[in-house]
């Protein structure tokens, strides 16, 4: 049920009981025409009172980075608002969409509570599994395994692996940009030198093309990482505990991603600078 609507510059915000709808009819970049953001993944409203110049509004899901002002005029998660008279239009809807994160806040709690949920759930029946959809293929979790099952057309006619979660020794995770993004599972017996390919997937990897890809896996990241934590408090024999890495051993495995194209120079840069502290 639509609880309030609000247009600006080409933009309409729909609020509803769980979520809100952004429908774009501006021809910039590769928006999509229509983006829904439900409560319990919004994190944040960035706003920016217009001036001189146009304001925004930037509607932030858990986990995505702030964004600066260029970004915001293409952004498919914002809005603009080039007047000050409708920014204070926007301010009563504005109050509406806080009210609903609360309240959805307070029933669901957060982000870690429903990961724990998640966890209990699977762990509490072993014939019980998740599925988390992505444009080109999906995960089966389930308590012990992942499984990932490639569409056809992107994985040669290979199209599934599983993984016991024990054997998984990190999770790589990247959004898409120029190059498709993607969820990839290292275990001692896969390649790590594996030729990168920019829109085919290995067998260890799921390609990831949009943010609600993104925000799905990563979801499937926190919870496989959780029942990892989970097996190893309850002294799983099947879990093995991870070998500590030397700071050395990680820089080498973030160079390879580098090399293979997975991150960019920025990324690597920034994540050596956070281990040579």
């Amino acid at each position: 049920m639509t609880m309030a609507t609000f247009q600006s510059m080409g933009t309409t915000l729909i609020i509803s009981e769980d979520r809100i709808t952004l429908e774009h009819n501006r021809k910039i970049g590769n928006l999509r025409k229509t983006i829904e953001i439900a409560f319990t993944e919004l994190e944040k409203i960035e706003e920016r009172k217009p001036t001189l110049f146009s304001g925004y509004v930037y509607f932030r899901r858990n986990h995505d980075p702030s964004i600066d002002d260029k970004e915001a005029m293409i952004h498919e998660q914002a809005m603009i608002i080039r007047s000050k008279k409708k920014y204070k239009e926007y301010e009563k809807v504005s109050e509406l969409i806080k009210q609903r994160i609360v309240e959805n806040a307070q029933q669901t709690g957060t982000p870690d509570d429903r990961i724990d949920s998640l966890v209990k759930q699977l762990t509490s029946n072993p014939h019980e599994s998740l599925r988390y959809e992505a444009h080109q293929g999906h995960l089966i979790i389930s308590a012990h395994t992942v499984s990932i099952h490639h569409k056809t057309l992107h994985r040669g006619g290979n199209g599934q692996r599983e993984f016991s979660i024990s054997s998984i020794n990190s999770i790589h995770l990247s959004k898409s940009g120029l190059k498709a993004g993607r969820i990839r599972f290292f275990t001692e017996s896969t390649n790590s030198r594996e030729k990168y390919k920019a829109y085919l997937a290995s067998e260890n990897e799921l390609l990831i093309t949009g943010i609600d890809d993104y925000h799905r896996m990563y979801e499937a990241k926190l919870l496989i990482e959780r029942l990892r934590v989970y097996h190893a408090d309850k002294h799983d024999p099947s879990v093995i505990p991870l070998t500590p890495h030397s700071t050395a051993d990680e820089l080498r495995e973030f160079k390879a991603l580098l090399d293979e194209g997975i991150i960019t120079e920025e990324e690597f840069e920034q994540k050596k600078a956070q281990l040579l502290r």
